[in-house]
């Protein structure tokens, strides 16, 4: 019966979404940026839903059963008190800014055709990977929902396919941007309230060494030596959880979804630059907030010997929160939670959805081999490759036993690529040092990845390798080059073609 409830809330507001919208889709730019008229509420709420997806639920709860513990909720603080205010302030603005629709296409007009095709195809090939990680996290509420009835994989996987198709299909990204508003809402509430009714839960029903509540789960603790994984800050004075934890997470949400078109689709889609930053607060608020909730279960169900037995040790990470919904809250509460889940799994899935299939579309099939394509084949192309890159998602996604190494590798990629992209913006745009950057980039990725040298603490770290090639290649050389030779940055180029009434479409041939 929940799930049922769950299914009908989310198709309703999906398809209802999209059939209230569909009208105002005539061109592929009115599906793929709004037409650029999403005023500052339905940037804010949309842009701080898109980062959530199971890296910010998932994984969390992954993590905070482990040695981290609480302190995993520096990631969260990361993304929405220093990435989201980043995003919304400087980047996202930036990006809205230039006049062009997708990122490849700046890179296009940067770097040239073949940089922008490299670009789009690192963005659908790496993003798709973070796709199939919110089809496993999505699959995990569809089975809690279901009582356990209704496995995982494959049955929970393929409802959330079917699901984040539809989250953007019929009315692309003026369709996401309202179905987000109500998942804002609902994300918050579902989850705080799931907290508070596992806390009665615990008052009632759980007993550990004489005491009871609240107070049991931290005698478990105690009792196995692990009292500090209760504590956000225990870590904090180490140099462990700043390099292992808070700057690999801050670099990495910084450079990848600050080239990535699924997490900058609110701000393509801005009425205004002003539109982007104006609802900044907000947006930093929800992102944050979300991830205490999931942080907070997992500890809790982590402590209770019924939740963790009646999981197989393999499944653990997956099933500890939704198994402990089943055991401790009442059914209400458990759909209220799932479709939390489901508000922040979607939304991500969806955006990168439909972002990829974006640039699948636009940039790779109609940019390089069909670029006479009429408006009208490439918007059926776009809703056609938005299926496309879900069907390639799912069948890693049956497969996947973790989560949190996918968005570590695929965030990676993109690394080089930001390097350059801001370099070219503000210093000056070289493509033989572009492509240098990518180069040196991949080679050092790839050798930290499958032959990993023996280097000290924290270079191990792949992040470091990468981000450290990239700022030296693809940034400090080129300034240096620029400032010494004289050459204009990208942003220069602009305001010259603006200023001298050329049409910005003109910079891209």
């Amino acid at each position: 019966m929940i799930l049922t409830i769950a299914l009908i809330y989310f198709v309703v507001l999906i398809v209802g979404a999209g059939l209230f919208v569909r009208r105002r889709i005539k061109t592929t730019n009115d599906f793929t940026s709004a037409s650029r008229s999403l005023a500052w509420p339905m940037v804010a709420t949309t842009y701080a839903v898109i980062p959530l997806g199971s890296g910010h639920s998932m994984s969390l709860w992954e993590q905070s059963i482990g040695p981290m513990g609480g302190s995993v909720a520096w990631w969260g603080l990361a993304v929405g008190a220093v990435i989201v205010p980043l995003m919304m302030l400087w980047s996202g603005p930036l990006a809205r800014w230039t006049g062009f629709n997708t990122f490849p296409a700046i890179t296009k007009a940067m770097y040239g055709r073949v940089f922008s095709w490299f670009h789009a195809s690192v963005t659908v090939a790496s993003f798709s990977g973070i796709v199939v990680g919110e089809l496993i996290a999505t699959g995990v509420a569809i089975f809690t929902l279901s009582g356990g009835a209704l496995p995982m994989n494959p049955y929970g996987i393929l409802i959330a396919f079917v699901l984040t198709i539809c989250y953007v299909f019929f009315g692309g990204v003026l369709q996401m941007a309202w179905v987000n508003v109500v998942n804002a809402i609902m994300l918050i509430g579902g989850s705080f309230v799931a907290v508070i009714a596992a806390a009665v839960w615990l008052a009632k029903n759980f007993v550990f060494a004489g005491d009871a509540g609240l107070a049991a789960v931290q005698a478990f603790y105690d009792s196995g030596g692990m009292s500090d994984r209760l504590s956000q800050f225990s870590h904090l004075g180490g140099s462990g959880i700043w390099f292992d934890l808070i700057i690999p997470v801050a670099i990495l949400h910084i450079t990848a979804t600050g080239v990535c078109q699924g997490h900058n689709l609110a701000f393509f889609s801005a009425k205004s630059t002003k539109d982007c930053r104006k609802g900044v607060y907000l947006a930093s608020a929800i992102n944050f907030m979300s991830c205490i909730p999931w942080i907070l279960l997992g500890l809790i169900a982590f402590a209770v010997p019924a939740v963790v037995s009646a999981i197989s040790p393999e499944e653990v990470g997956k099933l500890i929160v939704p198994q402990a919904a089943l055991l401790m809250l009442p059914k209400p509460i458990t759909g209220l939670l799932m479709i939390s889940l489901l508000s922040a799994t979607l939304s991500t899935a969806g955006a990168l959805c439909m972002g990829n299939g974006t640039l699948l579309a636009r940039e790779i099939i109609k940019g390089a081999l069909f670029p006479k394509m009429s408006d009208k084949n490439e918007l059926i192309l776009t809703r056609i490759c938005i299926v496309v890159v879900a069907c390639v998602c799912l069948v890693p996604a049956l497969n996947l036993p973790l989560i949190m190494p996918v968005f570590m590798w695929c965030f990676m990629l993109s690394i080089p690529i930001w390097f350059v992209y801001v370099s070219g913006m503000y210093f000056s745009v070289s493509k033989t040092w572009c492509w240098i950057t990518v180069v040196i980039g991949y080679v050092v990725a790839f050798v930290w990845t499958f032959a990993p040298p023996d280097v000290p603490w924290p270079w191990g770290t792949i992040t470091y390798p990468v981000a450290l090639v990239s700022l030296v290649f693809g940034m400090i050389i080129p300034a240096i080059i620029g400032k010494t030779q004289g050459k204009k940055s990208f942003r220069q180029i602009i305001n010259e073609a603006r200023t001298s009434g050329a049409a910005e479409s003109r910079l891209a041939n």
